[in-house]
């Protein structure tokens, strides 16, 4: 296959993924305002690694798995930060 069709794949894929930033950053900017109305805190340690056990779960590449819990911890960072700031 030729890098110039790899790369456009990637960029496709790159976009397919703002999509979902975007809709991710959307619902976690309402869940950080029910979290303020409701004086829930930002952080909730048993949830994040119940999300982070149940994406474990649906893997199964080994190989990737350390990488993909780093995306996941760095998404989840963001969306912390943004729901700081409702």
């Amino acid at each position: 296959m030729k890098l110039d069709v790899l790369r456009k794949e990637i960029e496709d894929i790159d976009k397919e993924m703002l999509e979902l930033f975007v809709k991710r950053m959307d619902i976690s900017y309402q869940i950080g305002s029910y979290k303020k109305e409701h004086h829930l805190p930002i952080f909730d340690e048993k949830r994040e690694k119940a999300l982070l056990d149940k994406q474990r779960a649906l893997l199964d590449n080994e190989v990737l798995w350390p990488l993909y819990k780093d995306f996941l911890k760095e998404v989840m960072r963001l969306s912390k930060a943004f729901q700081k700031t409702c």
